[in-house]
């Protein structure tokens, strides 16, 4: 335990020092140079203060070296990813008729809102519903659970657990590949990543511990991350569900599955919302007045839509024909955005 806290703590203070030196236009050389200073007086003087000023630095000294080199476009892999993304938009195009279902479904599957018209996202955006049409780590977090729920077979003996973490891992990173490779995919797809893999290495899971480290390693890899809007609410929403949602979820004890199901509904928009409100406040200047009714009603109702868009998708692949598949399909669509516009006009 002690050693968790300690992990989250240097990510945290690294974190502040990356965010903060974005802002000073001193030489990398110079923040290596006091970060090493620090470092070894801490080493000798085992004092705190110290050992955080110079994680502080060197997080400010990742910010600089990562700004040295000019900036390139997208790379191979960025460019076939988003191939793989236009061709299954193509593909689903043939499989709904154009309008706000359509749209809906490729926002919600693959990422692509090029379809979505500024009334449609007014009206999510009105109802607390925008982060439905965003794929982020709610999205992965329901694929997460269904493969979960497909592998549960796999748990028996530790090979058969690394079997899984490894199949759930290579899966989600198929999805994030498929969609683009979004910065909050990636993130959400690292955390379980990190998540799953410390089982399968004889390490104790610990949601709190996986945020850290893969926070860290994004930082690492693009220093200007914690200056990103969707970085900051997706880090303080996983951050708000492992600190804020256990001690809400605790206060009410049910023995009807219906009530507890609805109570961690509940407790989990709550700390979302606690989490990232003042940030969409700072940013948007906008507060979701009936946050809790839309996520109570639309989240499951994404759940259903993004198994049946998966089972579609591959039955039309497969065997070039799911009309049955497709109406219920469309028929959900049209019930998630009805319930969100009338949440919007309220």
């Amino acid at each position: 335990m002690e050693k968790g806290r300690t992990v989250v703590w240097c990510t945290l203070v690294f974190l502040a020092g990356d965010f903060f030196g974005g802002w000073l236009t001193l030489p990398p050389t110079v923040f290596l140079a006091a970060a090493f200073m620090m470092a070894v007086l801490a080493l000798f003087s085992r004092r705190t203060v110290a050992c955080a000023l110079a994680l502080v630095l060197l997080g400010a000294a990742s910010v600089q070296l990562g700004r040295m080199p000019p900036r390139k476009g997208p790379g191979a892999l960025k460019m076939r990813c988003e191939a793989v993304r236009d061709g299954i938009s193509s593909f689903m195009d043939g499989m709904l008729p154009e309008g706000d279902e359509l749209a809906v479904m490729k926002a919600l599957t693959i990422g692509d809102k090029s379809a979505l018209d500024r009334g449609l996202k007014g009206r999510y955006s009105r109802s607390g519903a925008m982060h439905l049409l965003a794929l982020s780590g709610l999205h992965i977090g329901i694929i997460y659970k269904l493969l979960s729920w497909l592998l549960f077979f796999l748990g028996g003996s530790l090979r058969l657990r690394r079997l899984r973490s490894l199949i759930i891992v290579a899966a989600l990173w198929t999805f994030a590949f498929i969609t683009g490779l979004s910065p909050s995919i990636a993130r959400a797809s690292l955390m379980i990543s990190v998540y799953e893999l410390s089982a399968a290495l004889h390490t104790r899971r610990d949601g709190l511990i996986s945020l850290a480290i893969s926070a860290l390693l994004i930082t690492l890899c693009d220093p200007e991350a914690p200056r990103q809007v969707g970085f900051q609410l997706s880090f303080c929403a996983c951050l708000a569900i492992f600190t804020i949602y256990p001690r809400l979820s605790a206060m009410m004890n049910t023995r009807s599955r219906l009530l507890s199901y609805v109570w961690r509904c509940v407790c989990l928009a709550i700390a979302c919302q606690i989490g990232t409100g003042p940030l969409s406040w700072h940013y948007f200047h906008t507060f979701p007045r009936y946050f809790m009714i839309t996520n109570l009603l639309t989240v499951p109702l994404v759940a259903v839509i993004m198994y049946c868009s998966a089972l579609t998708l591959a039955v039309t692949a497969f065997v070039g024909t799911g009309s049955r598949l497709t109406a219920v399909l469309q028929l959900l669509l049209r019930l998630l955005n009805d319930v969100v516009n009338f949440i919007s006009d309220i």
